[in-house]
């Protein structure tokens, strides 16, 4: 018999029914898709694409951990929680181990930059209880997260952390310390000399870097002094942007004018290890 689906017998069928039969002699029943059917694919289709995306973040969130985490271990070269450079951002780790020792040079200026990075650290801490502006702390915060970067340098090469259990100010290195006191003096003055200290300080902590990676080879030290650098970079243009905001114009006191006004007008850094 030649049906379709209003000639279903029973009122339940006809209801039910979503195309009409796929040939003439066969019955609703047997031609008719249940109601069912169709959420229960949407049901389970919906929970395919909610497994997916649930793997799919748990994958970023497992390859960004095992990028960008690293311990901090701080000043005692342990294990410790998570450590960034700044803003938010990881510290990354740093590469592979390098093939051969250090030559003196790497480990000298290894111990100095985690010397001068505790320096910059002591001195913006002071600067901020004298002063009470906020960038002080959050740049300080950043140093230390630069001491934290060279402290794993410390660690993988075996050598004698200068800073472990150090107080503010104090330094194995007397050229450091003698700076310490120079800047803190400096600092003391009024808010404008603060923020000229920090200036200086980054424009100190930049060239030493830049004659650091010219005395070494090791992909793993290049990378961490190159990161720190690119922070000092932040650092320098949050000080003088900050002396602008109060009529005051910043001049270079270590980096050639053409240096300094490169470094002035790029963006600020946003990638990893900045934010700074």
């Amino acid at each position: 018999m030649n049906q379709n689906s209003s000639s279903c017998s029973g009122t339940s069928c006809t209801t039910q029914c979503r195309s009409k039969p796929k040939h003439p002699d066969e019955d609703c029943m047997e031609a008719c898709e249940f109601p069912v059917s169709e959420p229960a694919s949407k049901k389970y289709f919906l929970l395919l694409l909610g497994g997916l995306a649930v793997l799919s973040i748990t994958m970023v969130v497992v390859t960004l951990y095992q990028t960008y985490h690293v311990p901090s271990g701080h000043d005692k070269g342990q294990n410790g929680p998570t450590s960034t450079l700044s803003g938010g951002y990881a510290t990354p780790v740093v590469a592979q181990y390098s093939n051969g020792p250090l030559t003196p040079n790497e480990a000298r200026s290894i111990l100095f930059m985690r010397e001068e990075e505790k320096l910059a650290r002591d001195i913006y801490q002071e600067m901020h209880r004298l002063w009470g502006m906020s960038m002080f702390v959050s740049i300080s915060r950043a140093e230390q997260r630069h001491m934290d970067a060279v402290g794993q340098l410390i660690q993988r090469y075996g050598l004698s952390d200068p800073a472990t259990q150090k107080d503010p100010g104090s330094f194995v290195d007397a050229h450091l310390e003698q700076m310490y006191q120079q800047l803190l003096q400096q600092g003391q003055r009024s808010l404008i000399d603060a923020l000229r200290v920090g200036a200086l300080v980054e424009e100190t902590d930049i060239l030493d870097l830049e004659n650091a990676i010219k005395e070494t080879d090791k992909p793993d030290i290049i990378q961490v002094y190159s990161l720190i650098q690119r922070g000092s970079f932040n650092h320098l243009r949050a000080f003088a942007h900050s002396m602008e905001l109060q009529g005051i114009q910043y001049l270079p006191v270590k980096l050639s004018a053409q240096s300094f006004d490169t470094i002035l007008h790029s963006p600020m850094d946003t990638g990893l290890f900045q934010n700074q």
